[in-house]
C-alpha cells in the first residue's frame, strides 16, 4: 500500500465515477482502474459495488476515513520536513546560567524567534557542573557561559570578554576618597585600587563560585585581605544589599549592562569601579559539541550570539 494509491481511491470515493476521478487526477481510466484494482487485491475485500454511479462498500467506507487521515498525515509531513529542510523549522536546546540567562536571553531570544517563528527552543538552566555534563552528554546543542568549559570535543568561541566593577555604597566612596572628587571620577572610569576599601566591608559570594574566585585569585596577587560581612549564593542578593549600603560587592559588566542600566548614575546609590588588570577580566563564551549533526536553526543562533556580543563590546 502507498499514498498514490491511497489518493486515487479517494478520488474515485469522492467522484463516485472512475472518468471524472481520471480527468480529475489527469491519469487515463484504465490506470486508475488497476491503482484500485491493486489496492483491493492487497486488501483482500472489495472497496466498490460497480454500476452507472460507483458505491463504497463498507470496507471501503472504513478504508476512506482512514485513507482520509493518512492523507492529511502525509501533507502535514511534507510541509514539515519541507518547513526544515527551507530552515524554518526545527529545534535548539540551550543551556545557560540563571544569573546569564536573566541578563542575556532578552537580549537574544526575541530577535532570533522573530526570524525563526516555528523553531521549539527548550531551555535548560543550570550551574556550572550542569551545563558542562549536559553539553558533554549531548543534551543540548548550544551551552552559553563563562570560561572554562571543560567538555572534550567542544568547539569553544568566546565572544565577550567584561570587566568586574566594585559596587560601593557612596558614603563608603566619601570615606575612601576623603571628598577628593576629581580623583573619584577618574577611579570610576579609569579603575580603582581594590586595597583601598580595605577597611569596608564586603558582601561576597561563597566559596566556589566563579566570581568569587575570579576575586580570591586577583585579591592574592594584590595581597589583599577582603574584610568579609556576610557571604551568599545569590549575586542579585548581594547587589541589593549593597545598594542598601550595607557594603562592597563585586558585580559583572555585562549584569550592569543589561539589568542594572542605571546603577552608578547621580541617582543611584553605588558606586561603580572597574578592577584593573587582566585578572579581573571574564570570558563569556558559546560552545557546542563538534561532532553530530547541527541544524541551520542551531548555526543560526551560534551566529547571533556571536553578532550581538560584538555590538556590545562596541558600545
Amino acid at each position: 500500500m502507498n499514498f498514490r494509491n491511497l489518493q486515487y481511491f479517494l478520488a474515485a470515493a469522492e467522484e463516485k465515477n472512475i472518468t471524472h476521478a481520471a480527468r480529475r487526477l489527469y491519469i487515463s481510466q484504465q490506470s486508475l482502474s488497476s491503482h484500485i484494482a491493486k489496492l483491493e487485491e492487497e486488501l483482500g475485500v472489495p472497496l466498490f459495488e460497480r454500476g452507472p454511479e460507483l458505491k463504497l462498500t463498507y470496507a471501503g467506507e472504513r478504508l476512506a476515513l482512514i485513507a482520509r487521515q493518512i492523507c492529511s498525515l502525509e501533507q502535514e509531513i511534507l510541509r514539515e520536513t519541507g518547513e526544515i529542510s527551507d530552515h524554518r523549522r526545527g529545534r535548539l536546546r540551550l543551556g545557560i546560567s540563571y544569573t546569564c540567562g536573566r541578563s542575556l536571553l532578552p537580549m537574544l531570544l526575541p530577535a532570533f524567534c522573530a526570524a525563526h517563528p516555528l523553531v521549539e527552543i527548550s531551555l535548560m538552566e543550570g550551574n556550572y557542573r550542569q551545563l558542562n555534563e549536559w553539553l558533554s552528554r549531548g543534551e543540548i546543542d548550544v551551552l552559553i557561559g563563562y570560561m572554562p568549559i571543560d567538555v572534550s570535543g567542544a568547539q569553544v568561541s568566546v565572544i565577550l570578554q567584561e570587566r568586574l566593577f566594585l559596587a560601593c555604597p557612596k558614603p563608603f566612596s566619601a570615606r575612601v576618597f576623603a571628598g577628593d572628587e576629581a580623583r573619584l571620577r577618574r577611579s570610576r572610569q579609569e579603575g580603582a585600587d581594590i586595597r583601598l576599601f580595605g577597611e569596608q566591608p564586603f558582601i561576597l559570594l561563597k566559596k566556589g563560585n566563579r566570581i568569587r574566585s575570579m576575586l580570591d585569585s586577583y585579591a592574592a596577587g594584590l595581597g589583599f585581605l577582603p574584610r568579609v560581612l556576610l557571604e551568599t549564593e545569590n549575586i542579585e542578593t548581594a547587589f541589593a544589599l549593597a545598594e542598601q549600603g550595607m557594603g562592597v560587592t563585586l558585580y559583572p559588566e555585562l549584569f550592569l549592562r543589561t539589568l542594572h542600566a542605571g546603577a552608578g548614575g547621580e541617582r543611584s546609590p553605588l558606586d561603580l569601579f572597574p578592577l584593573p588588570g587582566a585578572e579581573a577580566l571574564g570570558a563569556l563564551a558559546v560552545a557546542f559539541l563538534e561532532t553530530g549533526y547541527r541544524s541551520p536553526a542551531v548555526l543560526d543562533f551560534i551566529a547571533l550570539c556571536k553578532q550581538r556580543a560584538g555590538l556590545w563590546e562596541q558600545e
